[in-house]
Order: C-alpha cells, then structure tokens, then sequence
C-alpha cells in the first residue's frame, strides 16, 4: 500500500467525563476544546465542541470515535472523523491506529471527500498527536 503524508493533528483536551461500566465497555469521553493542524496542503486550527467518545473493551483494548471540526488558516470549515484503537498494552506505551474521514464544502480542499486515509498516535505532555497518512 502506498501513502503520502496528509497533516498531523494535535488535540487539547479538557478533563474526562467518566461515564461508567455500561454493556458495551467501560465509557470515557475526552471533550475537545482546541488543537492545531499541519501538512503539505492545509493547515489551521482545531475549533472547541468535538469530543472523543471511547469504550474500553473488556479486553483492554479502547475503541475511539472522535468528531472534530477544522479550520484552516484562509477560514474553510473540514469536519473530520474518526474511528480506531487504542491500545495501551503495546510495546512502548499507548498506541493508536485510526481511519480518518473528511467532509466540506469549500472547493479548494474538496479533494478531502474523495480520499482515504490512514492515522497512528501518540500521547504527548500536551495532549495527543495524531499523523495521518492519505491512502494513494
């Protein structure tokens, strides 16, 4: 599979909402009040309001389903998802495999609806950072 770099997101976050052991998993949400953004062809800033809602499996395993809205520096509007794992059990701490998608309306950055994408992430001090790759 053959792949380009496409941006690394970085993700503030404000303290986590414990929900609770449900039927599904054990429930935690990371509410998503900034960040930024940068690649080759965008760049701009994560808006506050998305959030990260996660299940920690009884395996151990954390699946993720993030919800974000960009906004890149010329003021276009990118709504990005995600779905993915976490797995905190990996040689060398917390490791993230994700499938990124994303929708807008503005024609420059149009070529984002028609693309896969690839992301893998690490925790940082700061919040976590997310590279993502456009599948080719």
């Amino acid at each position: 599979m053959r792949t380009r770099p496409l941006m690394s997101v970085r993700l503030s976050t404000a303290p986590t909402q414990d929900i609770g052991a449900g039927p599904h998993g054990t429930r935690v949400t990371f509410p998503i009040v900034g960040g930024s953004f940068e690649g080759d062809r965008l760049r701009g800033t994560v808006l506050p309001g998305g959030d990260d809602w996660t299940i920690k499996r009884p395996d151990g395993i954390i699946d993720l389903d993030l919800r974000v809205t960009l906004e890149t520096d010329d003021g276009a509007l990118i709504h990005m998802t995600f779905e993915g794992i976490r797995d905190d059990g990996a040689p060398g701490g917390p490791c993230f495999r994700t499938t990124p998608r994303f929708e807008t309306a503005v024609a420059k950055y149009s070529f984002l609806n028609r693309l896969l994408a690839i992301g893998t992430a690490g925790i940082r001090a700061d919040g976590p950072v997310h590279v993502i790759e456009e599948i080719l």
